[in-house]
């Protein structure tokens, strides 16, 4: 059986984007959305929990977002989850 993955997300851009180019000369936009969610607690209370999403954006797709796209801006994003992990300089991750 083959896996799918596909996600989407609204939220506010939590930085200006930023626009580069691969060495094969492709455009790449890196940018984070922030994700606000409010939820009632066990006690009762509403509380509020934010989770911040990377994103990258290729092609003219990019291009796009690098132009328009603005720190605090609203976005709905749609797309393919990938995962990874790095090791700081202390060993975490």
């Amino acid at each position: 059986m083959r896996g799918f993955s596909k996600a989407i997300i609204t939220g506010n851009i939590t930085r200006d984007p930023e626009l580069r180019s691969t060495t094969s000369g492709s455009s790449v936009c890196s940018f984070s959305v922030a994700v606000n969610r409010t939820f009632r607690g066990t006690d009762g209370e509403n509380k509020e929990e934010v989770s911040f999403i990377d994103c990258t954006a290729w092609g003219k797709l990019g291009e796009m977002i690098a132009q328009y796209g603005k720190k605090g801006s609203g976005v709905l994003v749609s797309g393919r989850l990938s995962q990874r992990s790095w090791d700081d300089k202390n060993g975490g991750g």
